[in-house]
């Protein structure tokens, strides 16, 4: 008689965050990484959504309750973005409310809780609770909130995300250098991850098509983008800008563009779907990530940057503190002097003009994210953390 090994139960985690999903900014992508790479590992997860963001109000469909075969819970009243103001303070206030009786009501179930970015306006109060109930946390900061603000109330975040987490993951060195003077359990950096067989696609690239995908805030300043397209056009007729992805603004962006006089060679794509950001990447042959001057985004890493290399175009970055100072330029990547149209601009026109050096830049930039930011390599070192708790 043969016996049957007897299988390992999948282990379930709560992925907690706030905002929309599947559809929504750039971190989706890194959830969703997270979620499928740790099923191999013996992990199941479900993502639980406290509140949308407007990003659900440009879109036709409301939010599904599943992606793939993972299950969305949202905790608010509504799955859609609530207007007036009273609206979205009822919406805010009963998915805080609404996480905590998911929680009570479920912790039963779940072995693990992943926390992304929590501050007292989404999920902290949450994961507060958690901790009184013993469960096991791990949270995943990308950004430090209070180096942009003078209020006391995000640094007690930090405070509380650092004593009541039992894995803290910061995705940048600076974020650990900041992280390492509190009394953390376990402290450890975790990268920006790329899923480089989600960028294996056939797709020739457009010549003389920048591309730009992410959010459109006051850090990543898309007006310097604009400039420096204005100031290239007349070197390269054929030059055009696509921007990628929702802007809160887009009729005053547009505007802008129009007093520019450069309509006609700045593609503006709006909200797009996850599945269509390959495509509309590989099709441009250069991709700009430009960020300005600010402390806030020294201690960030964008997401977005190892999509970029994962599509093996050219990559000219911003030189400013932070992120950058992991590339050599003209080795991995092409750099400029921040907040500078006019570098930018020069540094396109010589991309252009050294198309050999050009591509064997993209193929290095390509080779570091295999090497720093796989998914591949990631996630079993998140599973060995999950499994030591």
């Amino acid at each position: 008689m043969i016996s049957k090994r007897k299988e390992t139960p999948n282990k379930r985690l709560a992925i907690i965050f706030s905002g929309d999903f599947p559809e929504g900014n750039t971190k989706n992508a890194r959830l969703k990484t997270i979620a499928d790479s740790l099923k191999s590992e013996g992990w199941f997860s479900t993502f639980v959504s406290v509140f949308p963001t407007k990003f659900s109000s440009s879109i036709q469909t409301s939010q599904p309750r599943q992606w793939n075969e993972f299950s969305i819970v949202c905790t608010s009243v509504s799955r859609r973005y609530l207007q007036p103001k009273i609206l979205r303070y009822i919406q805010i206030i009963s998915g805080q409310l609404g996480l905590l009786v998911w929680i009570l009501s479920t912790s039963f179930k779940y072995d693990a809780y992943y926390f992304y970015c929590p501050r007292f306006t989404d999920t902290i109060v949450g994961l507060r609770l958690l901790k009184v109930l013993r469960k096991k946390i791990i949270v995943d900061q990308t950004e430090l909130f209070s180096s942009n603000s003078t209020s006391r109330l995000h640094t007690k975040e930090e405070e509380w995300i650092a004593k009541y987490s039992d894995v803290l993951l910061v995705i940048s060195k600076r974020l650990y250098s900041y992280f390492s003077s509190f009394k953390t359990r376990t402290l450890a950096k975790f990268p920006i991850m790329t899923d480089h067989n989600r960028f294996a696609i056939e797709r020739n690239g457009i010549p003389y098509t920048m591309g730009y995908i992410g959010s459109f805030a006051e850090k990543d300043n898309i007006k310097l983008l604009l400039e420096a397209t204005l100031l290239l056009v007349p070197k390269f007729p054929k030059l055009s800008l696509r921007l990628i992805g929702y802007s809160p603004n887009m009729q005053e962006l547009k505007r802008t563009i129009m007093d520019m006089g450069i309509e006609n060679n700045v593609e503006v794509t709006g909200t797009v779907a996850y599945e269509d950001i390959p495509w509309l990447l590989k099709e441009c042959d250069t991709l700009l990530m430009n960020r300005e001057e600010s402390n806030f985004a020294t201690y960030g890493y964008p997401i977005k940057l190892g999509e970029y290399f994962a599509c093996s175009k050219p990559v000219i970055m911003s030189d400013g503190i932070g992120f950058s100072d992991d590339f050599t330029h003209r080795k991995e990547v092409y750099k400029y002097t921040v907040g500078d149209a006019n570098a930018l601009a020069e540094t396109v026109a010589y991309r252009y003009r050294n198309i050999g050096e050009s591509n064997a830049i993209a193929i290095r930039g390509y080779e570091y994210s295999k090497d720093h930011f796989a998914s591949s390599k990631l996630v079993p070192h998140l599973a060995n953390m999950l499994n030591q708790l």
